[in-house]
């Protein structure tokens, strides 16, 4: 029987699906986690409801780790980010600062799914462009992946959370705005 079992999924997700799959998975994903939950994207700009689930999760004790790039290539991504790390970071999350550029996709939920593809999280890539993930059931694909996002946060700084300056948060709110545009 477990030779037949799939170890891995191909996901796409795209304005021609039915439903928003990898949204939904993600979201859901988070609500459920126990234990942890680790991302690394260049561009994090998640819907209020994906943001909403991975704070309550580190919230209620699951380790949410995100690492993402000091600088992407896309600086008004870089603004509009930083009020969602900002949040997942008072909620307890750990944000790690690659000092690079990090164009790597990837998830690991738990030991139960990781994920790798083309997907940002941001509502963009979530809800616009065409995109597929990769997600894997094996332990085996899973302890690989999370070995790793370690590997890539060890050389990381941590994201202070720091409040940000009136005219600051005034200039992210704006560029959040457009966000589907970034």
């Amino acid at each position: 029987a477990e030779a037949a079992r799939a170890h891995a999924l191909w996901l796409p997700c795209g304005p021609d699906r039915a439903d928003d799959t990898v949204h939904a998975l993600l979201t859901a994903a988070a609500w459920r986690a126990q234990r942890r939950i680790l991302v690394a994207s260049p561009y994090v700009v998640p819907d209020e409801a994906l943001l909403d689930a991975l704070c309550h999760a580190s919230r209620r004790g699951v380790v949410v780790q995100l690492v993402v790039p000091r600088r992407s290539n896309h600086r008004l991504a870089d603004l509009a980010r930083e009020r969602a790390l900002r949040e997942l970071v008072q909620a307890g999350a750990q944000v790690w600062l690659q000092p690079q550029m990090l164009h790597a996709k990837a998830v690991v939920v738990d030991d139960d799914f990781a994920m790798c593809g083309s997907l940002n999280l941001d509502s963009r890539s979530l809800f616009i462009n065409y995109e597929a993930m990769a997600v894997w059931l094996g332990q085996p694909e899973i302890a690989a992946l999370a070995t790793w996002f370690a590997s890539l946060a060890a050389g990381c700084r941590r994201h202070d959370g720091r409040a940000a300056s009136l005219p600051r948060d005034v200039l992210e709110g704006l560029v959040r705005a457009v966000g589907f545009q970034l």
